[in-house]
Formats: C-alpha cells, structure tokens, sequence
C-alpha cells in the first residue's frame, strides 16, 4: 500500500496542491515593514492636525475662507514632509502645486462652479502629493498612465498605508522587528496606548459622577449648569469632530507616506501596464478600418446633406423656424456628444487594432480624416455658441461650453499631429485641461460675464438672460 494512503487526516502530505498553494500564506500575513523615523512620528502627530482641519472645514460654517487656510496649510505641510526627509520635488510638482493653489484659494472670494471645484480639487491635492513624493508610474511627470496614477493616489496607497500613521504613534510598528529595537521605545508605545485606555474608562466614569457632586454642592452645580450650553454647542462638536479626524488623517498620511518610503506603490508598473496593452490588440486592423470607414462616410453624407443648416452659423445667420436657443442648443448636443464618441472611437481603434498605426497607413489616414470632421463639427457647433452669446450674452453653461469644445478642438488637432510626430499626447492632453480648468478658477467669471452682459444687452435682467 502506498505510504500516503495511510496517512491519517490533517497530517502533512507531499500533494502538490497542498505543498505549493496559490496563494502562499505569508503573502496574506505578512505586511511590508514601516520604517519610521523620529521626522515620520512627528508627521504622523502633526497629521492629526490636518485631519481635523479637513474635518472642520467641511463642517464650518465660513466654508470658503477655511477652504483657502487648509489648501494652504496642506501645501506647506507636504513640503515641509518632503524636503525634510531628503526629496526634491521635480519642475512639474511645482506646476501641479500652482494649479491646486489656483483650484482651493479663489473660492473665499468667488466661484463659478462651486459643487464641481471641491472634487477637483481633492483630486488634484492627491495628484500632486503622489508627483512630490516621486511615486508616479512616469516619475515626475504626468503620462499615458495619468489614470492609473490618479487610482494610485486616491485609492490604493493611502488605503494600502490606512494604518501606518497609529502604528508609528504608538510604536507598533516597531513589535514585530527582532531583537535591534531599543526597550525604551516598545515601553512608550505601550505607555501612550495604556494612556488612551485610560480615557476611555474614565468618560463613563465621568457621566456618573459629576451628576452625584453637582448635586452634593450647589456651587459646582451652578457652574455645571452654566457651562452645560457650552459644552453642549462646542465641545461635543469637537469630540465628534476629533473622532471624524482620525480617519482623514490616516487617510492623507497614508498618502504621502507611501509616497515617501515607496511602500504600496508597486502594485502597478509600467511593464505590466504595457504587456495589458498588448494583450488587448485583439481586432484584426481589416475590421478596425472597415468600421472607421463605414463612419466617416456616414459624417460625410451628413455634412453634404445638413451643409447649409451646420455652416450657417458662420455667416451669423439663423435658419427659418429655429429660435436662437433652439438652434445654439440642439446644435451644441448633437455635436458635443458626436465629438466624444468620436474620441472613445478613436481611442478603441488605435487600442484593440493588432497592428499599430505607425505601421499602418490606413488606419494613419483613417485616423486623420476622423479628426478633421470631428474639427469641422466642433468648429460648427462653436459658431452656432457664438451666434448664441452675440444674441443673449453669458451665462456659466454656455462658458462651460465653450471651454470644453476648446480643450476638445486641442485634442483632435494633437491626434492630427501624433500621426507624424512621436509626443506625449495624454500629457499635453490633461495639462491643457488643468490650465483652463484652473484659469475658471482663478478669473471672476461671473464678474466677468455680468458685467459684458449689462453693457451689451442693458434692458435683460438676469432671469431673462438664463430663461433664453
């Protein structure tokens, strides 16, 4: 009888499923180290600042000025972090930090789109953090892998070091290092987690016993009873504050912290990214040029039908029985949404195609003559805006609109150029938005567009502007 079939249950076999398991156990068990120094702890303190101010910022009533103080404060705080621990930011960490500043602090004195300025902000204060800290896929530089990057920052290193900034605190960190660490610093962890039991036992203690002395003096009472509405308006705002704190701060610490010591930031490289790629071009080049060919003929037997209706906003003048917002608006829909789907075309083509289109002259010219009528479109439905404005004025929608046909009129003429020319179009791409984004940011739109509005059309009020 063969010795493994007399082998009792749970005792240890020489299977290969058993021996070498998918998943190895210390892959589960065992975290990557947190090497910490007396600088990190410091942060790490001084983050629970940070956290707080985000948390009272967002639960104060002067929401703006706050706004201002923490986007401010959070910029020297990461600095300072940066350069203490030996770092030197690179020249577009500096670019990226001028267009957080010119997100967060226009918004005390005004706004043009305040609900859409706060995520972006966010989204941008994460960015730059991981580019100071040197953690981009691309270092030091935006790329094509700008989204995976933006993951990187938002997600997967602050939540993959969630933990690091109570652990260094309270010297966990240092439990599971052998025998190097110093007695002296494993007793003050323990010291400082003993004092935080301590105040917990104590606050029930507390709700019993000051009611029993307030009532055994009259004097403590009143006092009691006096700061009773205080403590009831501010300090239990500050204790529910406090408690929201801790998970920003682990948040945002985890971020630059990461960031700094490299640690979870390797989930993502750039080689596995490309190999991703190149696994996904799939589609016979055949098929990818028959279908963009199939669509220009469509774009073109559109423009030759429709030429007159399109290209009439050009020469300012409105087409019989279309009203200027019916005219501007329909053709602003149509075109806007033509124009991305245009792009996610363009982008699925030169994605999924199995030959790429440096080597493929069709699918170049292909790639090409798409652009140009998407430019066409673009500039078509830019004119009929225009005629729009010219008949009554500004208003924030229509300067949205306008912003973005011109960020997506970049954006087709840099695929015209990339057919020839080798850049970083991803890059010029997401910078070019971040300028004007920021540039609606930074200038008083609305100041801007009231007072245009009132020297060209006097005897328009507001609501009349906006009804149109």
């Amino acid at each position: 009888m063969n010795r493994d079939d007399q082998m009792p249950a749970g005792s240890k076999s020489s299977l290969p499923c058993e021996s070498a398991p998918i998943f190895e156990e210390d892959e589960w068990k065992k975290a990557e180290p947190i090497d910490a120094d007396s600088k990190d702890k410091c942060f790490a303190w001084l983050y629970l600042l940070v956290g707080y101010g985000f948390v009272y910022t967002f639960t104060s009533m002067d929401f703006g000025g706050h706004l201002v103080l923490f986007t401010i404060a959070y910029a020297v705080v990461v600095l300072a972090y940066v350069f203490l621990k030996g770092g030197r930011p690179g020249k577009e960490s500096w670019f990226w930090l001028v267009i957080m500043l010119g997100i967060g602090v226009p918004y005390a004195f005004w706004s043009a789109m305040p609900f859409l300025q706060v995520p972006m902000l966010i989204v941008c204060a994460a960015y730059w953090t991981l580019i100071i800290s040197g953690s981009l896929l691309e270092k030091d530089k935006t790329s094509q892998w700008v989204v995976f990057d933006g993951w990187n920052a938002l997600l997967w290193v602050p939540f993959g070091n969630f933990g690091c900034s109570f652990k260094i605190i309270t010297g966990l960190h240092a439990d599971h290092e052998e025998s190097g660490d110093e007695p002296e610093k494993k007793s003050r962890g323990r010291d400082i987690r003993y004092v935080l039991l301590g105040v917990v036992i104590a606050v029930p203690v507390l709700f019993i016993v000051l009611p029993l002395l307030s009532s055994a003096d009259e004097g403590f009472q009143r006092m009691m009873q006096n700061s009773g509405l205080y403590i009831q308006e501010h300090f239990l705002y500050t204790i529910a504050r406090m408690i929201l704190s801790l998970p920003v701060a682990a948040y945002l610490f985890g971020l630059i912290y990461g960031g700094i010591h490299k640690r979870n930031t390797d989930r993502m490289d750039k080689e596995s990214l490309r190999e991703t790629s190149r696994s996904i071009q799939i589609v016979p080049t055949t098929a990818i040029t028959t279908a963009m060919l199939i669509v220009c003929a469509i774009y073109l037997l559109f423009i030759g039908l429709q030429g007159k209706y399109l290209f009439s906003a050009f020469a300012g003048i409105r087409p019989e029985n279309f009203t200027y917002a019916e005219y501007a608006r329909r053709g602003f829909f149509e075109l806007c949404q033509t124009a991305a789907l245009n792009l996610v075309l363009l982008l699925g083509a030169n994605l999924f195609a199995r030959k790429k289109n440096t080597n493929s002259a069709v699918l170049r010219w292909l790639n090409v003559l798409l652009s140009v009528l998407t430019l066409l479109l673009i500039l078509t439905a830019m004119s009929k805006m225009v005629l729009y404005i010219t008949a009554f004025g500004f208003t924030i929608k229509r300067v949205l609109t306008m912003v973005f046909m011109i960020w997506m009129a970049l954006v087709f003429t840099l695929v015209i150029l990339r057919q020839w020319r080798e850049f970083s179009m991803v890059r010029i791409c997401v910078i070019a938005g971040a300028v004007l984004y920021c540039s609606l940011c930074v200038l008083p739109v609305e100041r801007m567009m009231d007072s245009y509005n009132q020297r060209h059309f006097p005897d328009h009020s507001i609501e009349e502007n906006l009804r149109q």
